[in-house]
């Protein structure tokens, strides 16, 4: 009897180091050995964490290096303070000037924050300190950042839909295109007769000659030749009409003295 006791004994106890190792396994592997790593708090100051919660990842330029610890009002502004648990060993990746801001992962839009890396001439973040805010690039982001200007997008493409209902009410889109492929035609036709106008033999040379005397004429007038060149080239006529129609009154009487006295020798 109290060999078969002592047997169970020791069964028992190699049954509960199997346990401890097989649970001490299980930890260390599930865990991802975090009893070996450090983690530092580091924190930031949002308006709103747009559904951003307790255990949200925490990455830098994409890779995951921590988790959000816990999310807290700021006792004297309205505004939240995450304050996210980060693996030690990427603290040299991260310097004071980072910025962080909330994005949305994947289709189910999870949310998480992202850590952008700093000049690496700046110190590193050290246990406390908090990061600054980054511009907002996302869509959801920058639609939450704008707040109320971003609702004029909305009315924005509201009017253009009911710019677009009325076009196509009533067939008008189909009207208003039949139209313009009328024109099309129209001036389609309109060229081509044109073209045939002008390449006619008999209407080409008519449009050849009709320009050569056009040019002919302005040539003429531009050198002074007959009576229209003569009165836009010679300042002499046009002194003398600007005399006998606008000039000083004693000129135009003598001028008018001289045609009575002409006018009654001819008479006599």
């Amino acid at each position: 009897m109290e060999s078969q006791g002592n047997t169970q004994i020791k069964i028992g106890i190699y049954l509960a180091i199997g346990t401890i190792c097989i649970l001490g396994s299980i930890f260390f592997l599930g865990a991802d050995k975090a009893l070996f790593r450090r983690y530092v708090k580091i924190h930031a100051h949002f308006e709103q964490v747009q559904g951003l919660a307790v255990g949200s990842v925490v990455s830098l330029s994409g890779v995951t290096v921590g988790n959000v610890q816990d999310i807290t009002f700021l006792p004297d502004e309205n505004k939240l303070d995450v304050t996210m648990s980060i693996d030690e060993k990427f603290l040299k990746r991260i310097r004071k000037e980072s910025a962080v801001e909330i994005r949305t992962q994947g289709a189910l839009g999870d949310k998480f924050v992202l850590i952008f890396p700093g000049d690496p001439r700046q110190p590193e973040v050290k246990d406390g300190d908090v990061l600054p805010l980054a511009k907002a690039s996302d869509l959801l982001g920058i639609l939450t950042e704008r707040g109320g200007e971003a609702g004029k997008i909305f009315d924005v493409v509201n009017e253009v839909y009911k710019m677009a209902h009325t076009i196509n009410a009533e067939n008008r889109m189909e009207k208003i295109m039949m139209n313009f492929d009328t024109a099309s035609s129209n001036l389609a036709q309109t060229s081509k007769d044109i073209q045939k106008i002008v390449g006619n033999s008999s209407g080409g040379v008519k449009l050849n000659h009709s320009i050569e005397k056009l040019d002919s004429i302005l040539t003429k007038i531009d050198k002074g030749e007959g009576s229209l060149g003569l009165l836009i080239n010679d300042p002499s006529i046009h002194n003398q009409l600007k005399a006998a129609l606008g000039g000083g009154g004693t000129q135009r009487k003598n001028q008018v003295k001289t045609l009575l006295r002409t006018s009654i020798e001819k008479e006599d």
